[in-house]
């Protein structure tokens, strides 16, 4: 993997991390984790878009609640299909938020079309997207995420415009 990548990885670590679970986290074995998800959901990407036969246009697809019952996790499509056999979901034109328990938006993600698995709420982008996190912006191509693990990894031209993170500890 390359140093950008894994400085990514590592800053998103830091910052997604309560300072307890920092001592804990170990990238080399996130990472190992969650490869065999990532390219499952590659092929997968591929298969239904090939597949795609007249998608929805303009829907919202919750994707996983909070504990009392609000919306956590939300995905906004300009177009959609599900394929329900496989638990999947095509989205192109996306927007991904994930909200506190408020309400508010803490991290959006926007992206011309990513496949998301509604049972592992993890999910891929094969093509450019940006995100925001906080103050953090982040941008690349080639993205793997999973919503109830924190984690993301961006493969490619990643480009991350912080004030709010410390790399503290963190070698390059």
């Amino acid at each position: 993997m390359n140093k950008p990548v894994l400085a990514l990885l590592a800053a998103c670590a830091v910052s997604l991390l309560s300072a307890e679970e920092e001592s804990r986290f170990d990238l080399a074995s996130a990472t190992a984790r969650f490869a065999s998800d990532e390219e499952r959901l590659k092929s997968e990407f591929e298969k239904c878009s090939s597949r795609l036969d007249r998608p929805s246009e303009g829907i919202v697809v919750p994707v996983e609640n909070h504990p009392n019952g609000s919306i956590k996790v939300d995905i906004y499509a300009g177009k959609a299909q599900f394929f329900e056999k496989e638990s999947l979901v095509w989205c192109g034109d996306v927007i991904v938020r994930e909200y506190d328990l408020d309400g508010k938006v803490n991290v959006e993600l926007e992206a011309e079309a990513c496949v998301i698995d509604r049972k592992t709420k993890s999910g891929w982008i094969k093509n450019r997207a940006n995100g925001r996190y906080g103050k953090t912006k982040i941008r690349g191509c080639g993205i793997y995420f999973s919503f109830p693990e924190e984690f993301v990894k961006i493969s490619s031209k990643v480009e991350i415009e912080s004030s709010d993170i410390k790399f503290e500890g963190v070698e390059l």
